[in-house]
């Protein structure tokens, strides 16, 4: 029997302060983030697809090359055990979801609740391999997301608006984390700037020729989203768990832009 090891990729926050922005640039208003940083919130998604958009021959590659990754069957799992649990936690947890005592849950507890024993002995087996999985609060986040997000849209970002904006986020847990919130706020820019792109990269295979075509796609986006005063270190691994909670929270919180102030009283 063949045995592998998969240990599950954590987004491990990378974002410094280099220097607190002015008392000037905190704003609340419609243009800009609580953080301050350059990124609008009414920033709309594209009215036409780009060129450049993926073909279905070959997002269909890509999904079935996801649908074959261990990862992805196991996260499957945990999801298809309850639905309506799986998006009841990630309803109450957000981005700085990092143990299960914030939600008053025990590791032991947790992973009863969830299945993890149930669905890695079934992951193991359908694969005839070992399978060793780290289990935490963020590795469970950002299984439930991608296989709640593969599930709701296999098909592309269909969710997709033309025109409309991403809704303000809920923090239930991180409300004053500052590098939690700058993250999402840059997750949130690259998707609304390249939701395409974005929708791809989340769907390739880890280290394969399609993720590094898509993060040439995706690479223009980063600088305009990037939060003033803050140092930004990613790795495709830590992007793509990004940019899986930017898709989740615009593919269910998106409206469309509000009227301009000028224009709502003609």
């Amino acid at each position: 029997m063949r045995r592998v090891a998969i240990l599950a990729a954590s987004a491990v926050v990378l974002l410094s302060l280099a220097a607190p922005p002015p008392a000037a640039a905190q704003t609340n208003d419609n243009d800009y983030t609580p953080l301050g940083t350059r990124i609008r919130h009414d920033r709309q998604f594209p009215f036409e697809p780009p060129p450049s958009v993926v073909p279905r021959d070959k997002m269909g590659k890509v999904e079935r090359a996801w649908d074959r990754a261990m990862l992805s069957q196991f996260g499957k799992c945990l999801y298809n055990r309850s639905r309506e649990g799986s998006i009841d936690l990630l309803e109450k947890t957000d981005f700085g979801f990092v143990n299960f005592e914030q939600i008053g849950l025990s590791p032991e507890k947790a992973a009863k609740i969830y299945g993890f024993d149930d669905c890695l002995h079934r992951v193991a087996e359908s694969n005839e391999s070992g399978v060793l999985l780290h289990y935490t609060a963020m590795g469970l986040r950002q299984w439930l997301i991608q296989a709640a997000y593969a599930a709701r849209f296999p098909d592309g970002p269909s969710w997709l608006k033309p025109g409309y904006v991403i809704g303000n986020r809920a923090y239930p847990l991180s409300a004053n984390n500052l590098g939690v919130r700058a993250a999402m706020d840059f997750a949130d820019c690259v998707v609304a700037a390249d939701p395409y792109s974005a929708d791809y990269l989340y769907r390739t295979a880890s280290g394969s020729a399609e993720e590094q075509e898509a993060m040439q796609k995706l690479t223009p986006t980063f600088g305009p989203c990037l939060p003033q005063g803050l140092r930004l270190q990613l790795s495709p691994g830590e992007l793509r768990v990004w940019l899986g909670e930017g898709l989740w929270q615009a593919a269910n919180h998106s409206a469309p832009a509000p009227e301009e102030p000028s224009k709502a009283g003609q």
